[in-house]
């Protein structure tokens, strides 16, 4: 997020502070401030500068334009359309506005408007690969998968400066996830293997997958495997329709294949075919008794559609059919956690088991790390406890250091919270819950001017949300100054 604003105030800046003039010192002064304040996220303090910017200039659209993006990255998106609505008041609807707009439409998912705001800046600035890229996904978002196509080549044609790394990291992926819909697998190996280097690691891992299940597709050889390999990989990338085609080749070519019954039953049920999905994970299990995932995949299913009682039943299936599964341990804790009353015992001991089954795995220790925290169970001891282990296997894991400083908080130790939180928030600046509980370390420590700045900062970070409001409250409960 830091580096998006940069990357804004870039893109805004460097062509529209020609905009400011005649400005004065003081008004420039402002606009580098409230740059400086919005790179750093404290978005409330850059409006405030942005503010003082404008009432210095009144005949400037810039800053109106800042303040409009500022409003957009919290998702204020009435602010931000007053702003560029005001911008454009003062300069018409020249590019900086037509950009405005064209990101807060996609924000909004009024992807038309988005194409069409951006179609008219790209008559202007054909050179702007950035704006290929958010034209590509605006088109994306209308169905229109050929236009799409052409902008993200457009995209990645333009390349320069205008597109980071990023975005064409994530305009192959693209590429390749449209090359796939038009059934051709040689393109669509071809663009998922260049997403594979990137900035975004996860991504990254994503398209190594799919290109490695898209080699062996168009290798020939075990089609079925290769197809359901296929099946998984688009499954983790979020393409289901792609996904649910592949697993769908594979059975074609395998009817009794179970795995790829038990992931084409789980796609199913996340695009709430819920027959059908019932019909093939019971498959799985018929064809696999002794397989995990097709038990946690059919209990997962009843617990989502709202019965428990039945999914709980599946997965104690699957444990006495797979007794030394991790997930399905956590699983079946997960059930008792959303009954009315929950059976503690029975939830502390099924993670427990989890842990035993998989120790050096990071998730089932923030599991139980969290059992304990969020339910305030001993947590200045337990959950302190199963937290520091949990940061042993990976001493950056920002889950783990937040959830042991809250427990440190909870039993009445704020100030072992605080070096904890401020790794936290050095690894995760753009994480609204640790400044809300930085905030709260500060305020029980009586540094109420630390704890107002903590507070302030969770609210800019999460303004229309549950957790920005709790912050509200707590920031009016420490008072001004």
């Amino acid at each position: 997020m830091v580096r998006a604003w940069a990357r804004i105030a870039v893109l805004i800046g460097a062509v529209l502070l020609l905009g400011l003039l005649p400005a004065s010192r003081e008004t420039v002064a402002a606009m580098e401030q409230g740059d400086e304040l919005a790179a750093r996220l404290r978005y409330s303090a850059a409006l405030e500068a942005f503010q003082a910017a404008a009432a210095r200039c009144p005949g400037c659209p810039v800053p109106r334009l800042r303040q409009g993006a500022v409003y957009l990255q919290q998702a204020r998106y009435e602010d931000a359309l007053r702003a560029y609505l005001d911008a454009a008041r003062l300069s018409g609807f020249d590019g900086g506005v037509l950009e405005g707009l064209a990101r807060l439409y996609a924000a909004r998912g009024s992807d038309q408007a988005a194409v069409s705001a951006l179609e008219s800046l790209l008559r202007r600035r054909p050179g702007r690969g950035d704006l290929w890229f958010q034209l590509g996904a605006a088109r994306e978002g209308i169905g229109d998968a050929a236009g799409a196509r052409e902008a993200y080549q457009d995209a990645l044609r333009a390349g320069g400066f205008s597109l980071a790394a990023a975005e064409r990291q994530r305009a192959h992926a693209r590429l390749g996830a449209l090359c796939l819909r038009e059934g051709d697998e040689a393109c669509a190996e071809m663009h998922w293997q260049s997403a594979v280097t990137g900035p975004d690691a996860a991504l990254g891992g994503e398209a190594a997958h799919v290109a490695a299940a898209l080699a062996m597709v168009e290798s020939g050889s075990e089609p079925a495997f290769a197809w359901a390999k296929l099946g998984e990989a688009l499954l983790g990338y979020g393409e289901l329709a792609q996904a649910r085609r592949a697993l769908e080749r594979a059975l074609a070519l395998a009817p009794a294949y179970a795995d790829a019954h038990a992931y084409l039953g789980h796609v199913l049920s996340v695009l709430s075919e819920e027959e059908d999905a019932v019909a093939h994970l019971e498959e799985a299990i018929a064809l696999a008794p002794g397989y995990a995932l097709a038990y946690y995949f059919l209990g997962m299913h009843y617990v989502r559609v709202g019965w428990l009682v039945t999914g709980r039943s599946v997965l104690l299936e699957g444990h006495d059919a797979v007794p030394a599964d991790p997930a399905i341990c956590a699983a079946v804790a997960d059930t008792h956690l959303r009954t009315e009353q929950i059976d503690y015992a029975a939830v502390e001991r099924w993670l427990h088991a989890a842990v035993d089954r998989a120790p050096e795995e990071i998730r089932f220790h923030l599991l139980l790390a969290h059992f304990y925290v969020d339910h305030h169970l001993d947590p200045g001891l337990r959950g302190v406890a199963v937290a520091t282990f949990a940061l042993e296997l990976d001493p950056d894991n920002v889950e783990a250091l937040e959830t042991l400083a809250w427990g440190h908080v909870l039993a009445g130790r704020p100030r072992e919270a605080l070096e904890p939180l401020l790794r936290a928030r050095s690894l995760a600046p753009e994480r609204a819950q640790v400044h809300y509980r930085l905030g709260a370390a500060y305020e029980a420590l009586g540094e109420a001017q630390l704890a107002r700045e903590a507070y302030q900062q969770a609210v800019d970070l999460d303004w229309g949300g549950a957790l920005g409001a709790r912050a509200r409250d707590a920031l009016a409960g420490v008072g001004g100054g």
